[in-house]
Order: C-alpha cells, then structure tokens, then sequence
C-alpha cells in the first residue's frame, strides 16, 4: 500500500500534469486516505496537521471533479485567516492550471468592490474567510446555486477563532445537495456536533 502513486488514484493526465509539475511524488497518508473518498463523493471529517499534504488532498479530487463548462461556483472553501486563504488559492490554481480552472479568494482588509467584480466573472473555485464570504452572500453577490463541494479548512482555529456561527450561517445558505469536506487538527465537541447537524454519514 505505502508504494500506491497517484497514477492509482484514478486521475485524469491534465491533473496528473500538474500534480507532477508540482513535484509530488507520492501521496501522504492523508491524500491516500482522502482524495479516493472525495472522488466518491463522500461527506468527510479528516483530523490532519498543517503540513500533512492536507490541502493537496482535497484540491487535487475536487478539481477532478469540477464541471469547467459551468459559470458559477461549484467549490467553497471556508478557512480562519486570509493567509491561509490566499495559499490554498494558489494550490488550486497550481493543481487546476492544465483544466484551466479559475480559482479566487475574498477575505477582508481588501476593498469588496474588486472581489464583487471577479465573482461576476466565470469562476470554479471561491475560498474566503467566513466573515467576508457571509458578506458577499448577505449582498447576493456570491451566487452559491450550484455550489457541491464545502470544504471546512482548520475547523478548530474558525472555533477558537469565534467563527463557528458564522459557518453556521454559510451551511444555511448552501444547497443540501452538496459534499462537505471538513479539516481540523483537534476534533473539540463543538466540531462533532458541527458536522453531525450539518453532514451527511457522518
């Protein structure tokens, strides 16, 4: 098993590509374990470090799966600070780059209007910080209808960080029929709950 390559994950050359292009050689234990169930379309709660290849792991199936044709969002990614935001932007630009998926992130200290402007072109792939995206959905700007895949990044820092109602908020305003894929170091109370109220299986 340990000798399992991505070419065994049931990936497309375009994502192959780019995953090579990328420099990985072989899958981390959590893309083992992740970007299979992903491909499936199972709801997921994943206890993963920063640095574990976590990122990687739900970037890399999701842009498998990502409709290019399609104008509106089909991704969200929630995650507790803008740095954080910004660099899995990059990641998914890097890994959609031969899909030519287009990736943006919105988070706050930046003017809204440029955010506004972007999110009313062709964009696959929105990460945000969870008060600015509950913004841009107050404002109707950010047209979730055909959002599948909610990816909850660092869920105990958006908890320690007093975001959880927010998150809650955005879970309200998403369509049922999506995949929710959440990410956390520690798993506290409040994230089982969190997921049981909001994911399906789980």
């Amino acid at each position: 098993m340990s000798e399992l390559g991505f070419k065994d994950l049931g990936l497309s050359e375009e994502i192959l590509e780019s995953i090579e292009k990328l420099g990985y050689k072989r899958p981390s234990e959590v893309q083992k374990k992740v970007i299979p169930l992903i491909l499936k379309n199972k709801d997921i709660i994943t206890k993963a470090q920063t640095g574990s290849g976590k990122t990687a792991a739900f970037a890399i199936p999701i842009c498998e799966k990502i409709e290019l044709e399609e104008k509106l969002p089909q991704v969200l990614v929630l995650a507790p600070t803008r740095e954080l935001a910004y660099q899995i932007e990059e990641d998914f630009s890097y890994i959609g780059k031969f899909k030519r998926l287009r990736c943006i992130s919105i988070f706050g200290k930046e003017p809204i209007s440029g955010q506004i402007r972007e999110l009313k072109q062709r964009v696959h792939i929105v990460v945000g910080t969870p008060g600015r995206v509950l913004d841009h959905l107050e404002r109707g700007t950010l047209n979730t209808e055909k959002i599948k895949y909610l990816v909850i990044d660092e869920a105990d820092e958006m908890l320690n960080m007093g975001f959880i109602e927010q998150v809650e908020s955005i879970f309200s305003k998403l369509p049922e029929n999506k995949n929710t894929f959440l990410f956390s170091a520690t798993l506290p109370e409040e994230i089982i709950k969190l997921s049981k109220k909001y994911m399906k299986d789980i």
